[in-house]
């Protein structure tokens, strides 16, 4: 592989990862607070008279169940409980 070819590669993934960028702006633009709400509250409509693919959104998304717990999904107030829960989920 040529450098030239590294390089355009390397172009190519930065054009792709600006477009990526700029869809997703694009949708917060397009979405409110009360937009995702609405959504959820029906999703959980749905899931609450047994629609299965509801509930999996519900626990997935919302609940995050099945998805791996990262430090940034928890709130924490203080260092003490934080070093815990790093310690807990190995992060320590």
């Amino acid at each position: 592989m040529t450098l030239g070819k590294v390089e355009s590669q390397i172009e190519q993934q930065s054009t792709t990862l600006a477009m990526q960028g700029r869809l997703r702006q694009a949708i917060f633009d397009a979405i409110t607070e009360q937009d995702v709400s609405a959504i959820v509250k029906k999703q959980v409509e749905k899931a609450k008279e047994g629609d299965e693919k509801s509930l999996q959104f519900v626990m997935k998304y919302v609940l995050g169940f099945g998805q791996p717990i990262t430090l940034q999904q928890i709130n924490v107030q203080d260092a003490k409980t934080a070093a815990k829960v790093a310690k807990v989920l190995g992060k320590s």
